[in-house]
This record gives structure tokens, sequence and C-alpha cells, in this order.
């Protein structure tokens, strides 16, 4: 295929992951936007608190720190390898943290008690991943100097399913949470379930680059255990 004929089609796909790009980003927006306004005006109180730790740690500030290495990402298109993995690292720290602390806020408050609800279960669940992932991510920083213990591929790969799965989780434990929460008494169903389809949007969208990474790793480990047989 000559030059001319793959462009087009290079072109379009451009399009199409930069349109999905700006959706993704306006579902975030307006999920983190909202929430925070409204915990933010009524004072940071436990549940709000909560709400709000949760929500601006992991849907926004996870979420953006997963999509730094993403080609349709237009907010890091032009900065190197280096710059991208600085900024990764950084958001992912602070808002990995940030939703640890509104999880545990919430089990302090619960008095260590999980509960039996899909969203405290999920809750749980993420919290535990994502301890997890924030260490398998500092592996993952160390993986050259740990390359005649493990091979960075393997640390790298580990890191990325673990993120994604602990990102997922975090999201569903969101989306089960506006049922629940007294944030969203007054507002109505049709208000929930356009709180709902904006987190499973920006899910999905955000989960695609991910998807490709862990993808390429797969293969390039299929490939050295390939080789090594």
């Amino acid at each position: 295929m000559s030059e001319k004929e793959s462009s087009p089609k290079t072109s379009v796909m451009q399009h199409i992951e930069a349109a999905l790009y700006v959706l993704n980003q306006l579902c975030i927006g307006f999920v983190t936007i909202w929430v925070s306004w409204t915990c933010l005006r009524k004072g940071l109180s436990c549940s709000r608190l909560h709400a709000w730790l949760v929500t601006f740690g992991f849907i926004f500030l996870m979420a953006e720190g997963m999509m730094c290495f993403y080609d349709g990402s237009w907010l890091t298109l032009r900065y190197t390898r280096k710059y991208k993995k600085a900024i990764h690292v950084v958001l992912q720290v602070i808002g990995g943290g940030m939703g640890v602390a509104g999880c545990l806020i919430q089990l302090i408050r619960d008095k260590w008690s999980i509960g039996v609800t899909t969203h405290a279960s999920l809750g749980f669940a993420a919290f535990v991943l994502c301890l997890i992932s924030m260490l398998s991510g500092l592996a993952a920083l160390l993986a050259r100097a740990m390359s005649r213990a493990v091979s960075p591929l393997i640390t790298k790969t580990f890191h990325v399913t673990l993120s994604f799965a602990a990102y997922v989780i975090a999201m569903m434990a969101q989306y089960y949470g506006y049922e629940r929460t007294f944030i969203f008494k007054n507002q109505g169903a049709d208000f929930v379930i356009l709180m709902r389809v904006a987190t499973l949007v920006s899910m999905v969208l955000t989960s695609i680059g991910a998807i490709k990474s862990l993808y390429h790793k797969v293969l390039s480990l299929k490939s050295r255990l390939s080789a090594v047989q």
C-alpha cells in the first residue's frame, strides 16, 4: 500500500481518537466538577469528604495519569516519554493517595466494617488493589535496577494489569455509589442515570490506552517465551 493510500486512514483514525478523547474529558469533567462543587459547597463532612476524595482521586487524577501515554491524548502528545512518565507518576501517586484516603475515611467511619453492598465491596477491593498497584508502580520505576532478579517487561506488565484492574473496580464502585449517597437524594432518577452513563463512558474510553499497552506487553512476553523455548 502506498503512502498516499495509507495516510487518509491514519488521519481518520487520529480524528476519531481525538473526538473520543474530548468526549472522555467532558465526561470526566462533568462528574468531577459536579461532585466537587456539591461536596465543597455543603462542607466536607465525613461522607462528603469520602465522596470528594475518591471522585477527584480515581475519576479525575488516576484517569488522567493513565492517559498520559495514550496516542490520542493531545495534552501530552508533544511531550517526550520521559516527561510523560514523570506526569504519570505524579498524577497516579496523588490520585491513588486521595482515593486510598477517601476509602480509609469511610472504613474508619464504618468501624472497619466492609459492608454487604456492592458499592462497599467494590470500594474495598479498589482500596486494596490501589495500594498494591502503587507498590508495583515503584517496582516498575526500579525495573532496570531489578532486571537481574525479574525481567522489566514482567514487572511493567504486572503493574499495568493491577492498575487497570484497580481503576475499573474503582469506577464500578463509583457507579454503584450513586444510588446510595445522600448527595443525589434530591436530584432525581434521571440525573443519577446521567451520572452513571458519564462514568461508564469515561471508564471505557480511559481504558483504551491501558488495554493497548497491556496487549502489546503480552505479545512481547509471548514472543520472548517462544524464543526461549
